[in-house]
């Protein structure tokens, strides 16, 4: 079992990881809960598990450690067991029995899952949604034809749905249809052009089809758009104490294939070294040599995963042999450099370096190597040229830029430096590095207030740069801002608890990809120069025209002019809600509108169960548009779910104003004013919502428990009457009308009712539990006991169910079985009022009086008020006074 958490900062630092990790990223979500786990908050740990598994559904480890989350803790043994009671009392709540679907099928068990989802398809047979979920479980028991007909007849419904598109894709790809996959997935990407997983494995399909160049095309439109598919993960695992795991095969999305002949075993290796697993694709590339795929392919693609992995002597061999092969290859001996470089053997790389320019002179990769090398030699000047003769055959390589930067500025020409930086945030106004560079060019010349603006800059494009938090909490510190201060290096702290200043970078050009979306772009992290800056000075001025010419500008747009959120309002549709949050958390960063940003994001925490999250976020978008309706309408909702309805009386009573004809507002109007205690007002509202859809059960189910609270019998009597008739099968309206004639003293009536809820749902436990009570009440005890005795199988601490055995047991004369069922409510409740009444009844009948008045005294002692509190009262005196009488006796 996970060791406790040792203190509230232990909790606000591991709590504070999760606001900054990527929301579209599973394997940051796996490690974050094996963090959580390990400090002992297993709800936070089994949730991002939970969320890694929606994001990518094979991800065997987080599968894995969700699965040991649950069992050692019981926590999947109490969720499943409060909503399957949740669906005992409510059978008709569909939320929950989507929420068990769920957590099924997150556990790993579709046939469970499956279960579920057909019980809600039962109730509607239309809904999109729940077929997507029967598709997703079907495609995780390698059930494939099966699930491609459930995304086929949610298709059916919703044509449009880029999602459902991916779906099928994704299904048909796996059963080996790549011709069905093609089109299903350019649906997907032609519906929805920011589509990231869709781009992704649109490009593997095209790979397999011959069709390279769209491929490439594909990976790179897949990479813009969710940077995260092509970075190495290491993944940790709770059966290895939190080390790494050994990882499972990755999706069968993977994002390139080498042109070519058959390259299975490559291709697969490839896409294992793409997330970072790199034993496996050295596993999968040694089975690619035996069967004779193509060698120098392979052993290239060797090398690159022993230079990934730090294992420098084997790549240096293995570079040097395909050098011997093609010694042609500019890549080839610039990645022999790099190798060279981080061994230490700096002349040996900067020939390396030198050969691969000689051979490729407009190579930038190499060239901006070569400079690396150059400075490091001392030939700083050779080195400045060399870096902008890189930086103009590329100018999106953002490297070379900050390289340049760096030389310039430690070199003692400032002025350069800032050209440089500024050159880099004219095209890339989110470069981290070029604002840090910035901050400490100014630091450097005393100006420490404009410093603090250009490291706030960085922290802003990059939060996780633990550089760039140390350096703020320097300048703020500089200027007598320590709560600023304490506060910034404790965040960089949570990071790296080490400072290292800025470092120059090295890049090699992984295999057919671009080189600024390769796995590993900073190779060198410990590259250092000895240049020592000089005393120098800017020209006048300087400073304010960067700060006016580098004002901040906002993200590029979503290229979606319809609706950016469109692929988030999908997933959201289908109750995919992490995908859906990912998704609204990329184009919120895309620059989408922050009005609609939120908005969507207060209905993904609304569709969680996190009211108060979802309160805030409407909140937030009215702050910006004050009259929005939908952020109104939802703040009312979540008071309203948050148990705070008599605070949202006001606003819904201006919608309703506003909106007369709007039957939800009229619903949440009522709602409201009957949290409020204003059950005439209610009334009122349902009246009008009545009027504009009288063919909705649920309005007349709400008026009959108005009606029932205020007592008016005949009223509730019609209104659930109404909704029956609507909705034959409402198993709630007969619960209740089972109730009123049961107030009403009809207990036949009552009777049928319960029955009839009982023969349309045989589990449903609440209608059973009133069924037994009527069977006592009218004097049939015997057959309330095999009632209770058949519902208690299923749930042995049913304690309502257990009391009224128990009372049951009492009135049918089984004295002894009934006090063994009263000791067990007991041991389950101890405070349970009741029990220790009946349990005192049971004892006098026995004639232990004095046993009995000690459990009444505690009747009164638990609940002096109570129902039970004045007649436990006057069963003690008349048991001391039986206990007296029986004593004289004794004595005569």
């Amino acid at each position: 079992m996970a060791a406790p958490v040792r203190s509230e900062r232990d909790l606000a630092v591991l709590r504070s990881f999760a606001r900054r990790i990527d929301p579209s990223d599973p394997g940051a979500h796996n490690n974050l809960g094996v963090l959580y786990y390990q400090k002992g908050l297993v709800e936070e740990a089994i949730a991002a598990f939970t969320r890694a598994l929606e994001l990518d559904p094979r991800m065997h480890v987080a599968q894995r450690n969700l699965e040991i989350a649950c069992c050692q803790s019981g926590y999947y043994d109490r969720r499943v067991a409060q909503l399957t009671e949740q669906l005992r009392i409510h059978p008709d709540d569909r939320q929950a029995r989507w929420e068990l679907g769920r957590t099924y099928a997150a556990l790993g068990q579709p046939d469970a899952a499956i279960q579920e989802f057909e019980a809600l398809l039962a109730q509607s047979p239309r809904d999109a949604a729940v077929l997507t979920q029967l598709g997703l479980a079907e495609q995780r028991r390698g059930r494939l034809d099966e699930a491609v007909q459930w995304f086929r007849r949610a298709l059916e419904l919703e044509p449009e749905s880029s999602v459902l598109h991916f779906y099928l894709g994704q299904a048909c790809y796996n059963r080996g249809l790549n011709r069905e996959a093609l089109e299903a997935l350019s649906r997907a990407t032609e519906l929805n052009p920011d589509y990231a997983d869709a781009h992704y494995l649109l490009a593997f399909v095209l790979g397999d089809l011959g069709r390279h160049e769209e491929a490439r095309a594909a990976t790179r439109r897949a990479l813009q758009l969710n940077p995260t598919l092509g970075r190495a993960q290491t993944n940790l695992s709770l059966e290895r104490g939190g080390r790494p795991a050994r990882p499972a095969p990755p999706p069968a999305q993977t994002p390139e294939v080498a042109p070519g002949g058959a390259l299975a075993h490559y291709n697969l290796g490839l896409a294992f070294r793409q997330k970072g697993y790199y034993v496996e694709a050295l596993r999968e590339y040694r089975v690619a040599l035996e069967a004779g795929e193509d060698r120098r392919l392979v052993l290239q693609a060797i090398a690159e995963v022993h230079l990934l992995r730090r294992d420098y002597p084997v790549a240096l061999e293995l570079y040097e042999r395909l050098l011997e092969d093609t010694p042609d290859s500019p890549k080839l001996w610039n990645e022999r450099g790099v190798v060279l470089h981080q061994m230490g053997r700096l002349e040996e790389a900067r020939a390396s370096y030198q050969h691969a320019v000689a051979l490729a002179p407009t190579y930038p990769l190499a060239l901006n190597n070569l400079a690396v090398a150059q400075s490091l030699a001392g030939d700083y000047h050779q080195a400045v040229e060399t870096l902008r003769m890189a930086w103009e055959r590329q100018p999106s390589l953002v490297a070379a830029g900050l390289n340049l930067g760096l030389m310039l500025f430690r070199s003692g020409r400032p002025q350069l430096a800032i050209q440089a930086y500024r050159r880099v945030l004219e095209t890339n106004p989110q470069a981290a590095g070029a604002w840090n560079g910035l901050g400490m060019i100014l630091s450097e010349l005393g100006q420490v207030a404009d410093a603090r603006n250009a490291f706030a800059r960085a922290v802003e494009a990059d939060p996780e740069a633990a550089e760039g938090h140390y350096n703020l909490s320097f300048a703020l510190s500089a200027l007598g801002d320590y709560d600023g201060a304490l506060r910034e290096v404790t965040r960089a702290q949570e990071i790296d608890p080490y400072y290292t200043p800025q470092k120059f970078r090295l890049l090699i050009d992984l295999q057919y990809e671009s080189p600024e979306l390769s796995v590993v772009p900073e190779i060198s992290g410990d590259v250092t120069t000895e240049l020592a800056p000089q005393r120098f000075d800017l020209a006048p001025g300087t400073v304010e025209r960067l700060f006016e010419e580098l004002k901040a500008r906002p993200l590029p747009r979503a290229s979606r002019a319809d609706d950016p959120l469109s692929l988030a309002r999908d997933y959201l549709s289908k109750g995919l809600l992490e995908l859906a949050a990912a998704e609204a958390s990329r184009a919120l960063a895309r620059g989408v509108d922050p009005a609609e940003g939120q908005l969507l994001a207060a209905e993904i925490f609304a569709r969680r169960g996190l009211h108060g999250e979802a309160l805030e976020r409407f909140r937030a978008v009215r702050a910006l548009q004050p009259d929005r309706r939908e952020a109104r309408m939802g703040e009312v909702r979540a008071l309203l779910a948050l148990g705070r309805g008599a605070e949202a009386v006001d606003e819904a009573a201006r919608l309703a104003r506003e909106t007369p004809e709007d039957v939800e507002v009229q619903i949440a109007l009522a709602s409201s004013r009957l949290a409020a205690g204003d059950a005439a007002g209610a009334l009122e509202a349902l009246s009008a919502a009545r009027a504009r859809a009288p063919q909705r059960p649920d309005i007349l189910k709400l008026a009959g428990d108005v009606a029932q609270s205020l007592g008016d019998w005949q009223a509730a009597l019609e209104a659930y009457q109404g909704a029956l008739r609507l909705d034959p099968r409402y198993l709630q309206v007969r619960l209740e009308l089972g109730r009123v004639e049961e107030a009403r003293g009809n207990l036949p009536t009552a009777e049928a009712h319960y029955r009839a809820a009982l023969e349309t749902l045989p589990t449903y436990a609440e209608a059973a539990l009133a069924l037994a009570n009527v069977y006592r009440r009218t004097g049939h005890p015997r057959a309330a006991v095999n009632l209770l005795v058949d519902l208690l199988a299923e749930d042995p601490s049913d304690v309502e169910a257990l009391l009224l055995l128990g009372r049951a047991l009492l009135e049918d004369g089984r004295l002894e079985a009934a006090l063994e069922v009263l000791r067990r409510v007991l041991a389950f409740d101890e405070r349970n009022a009741g029990a220790h009444f009946f349990a005192g009844v049971v004892l006098a009948r026995l004639k232990r009086y004095r046993e009995a008045v000690g459990f009444w005294e505690r009747v009164v002692a638990l609940d002096p008020g109570g129902p039970f509190a004045q007649q436990a009262r006057k069963h003690a005196r008349t048991a001391l006074d039986l206990q007296h009488i029986f004593r004289a006796e004794a004595a005569a």
